[in-house]
């Protein structure tokens, strides 16, 4: 699985699950709301926490966490 199968996976799960961003910048807490929905939509790294939190909500794998703590690269 590459970054961007995993952004998708997330927001898949978001729209099965009728998240809003809010609801999971909330859960997922620790920085602003834009850098909890860049992490998730993989623009920004997460920090460890962040991402432990965002593995638990999201149900992810080890592997899966590891990519969210990642920095992105440039497009």
């Amino acid at each position: 699985m590459n970054r961007a199968d995993l952004t998708e996976k997330l927001l898949d799960i978001k729209r099965e699950k009728g998240w809003t961003w809010k609801y999971i910048c909330e859960q997922i807490g620790g920085m602003s709301p834009v850098m909890v929905t860049g992490g998730v939509l993989g623009q920004h790294k997460m920090t460890k926490p962040m991402s432990f939190t965002a593995a638990k909500l999201f149900g992810l794998t080890k592997d899966e966490e590891g990519l969210i703590k990642e920095e992105p690269m440039p497009a």
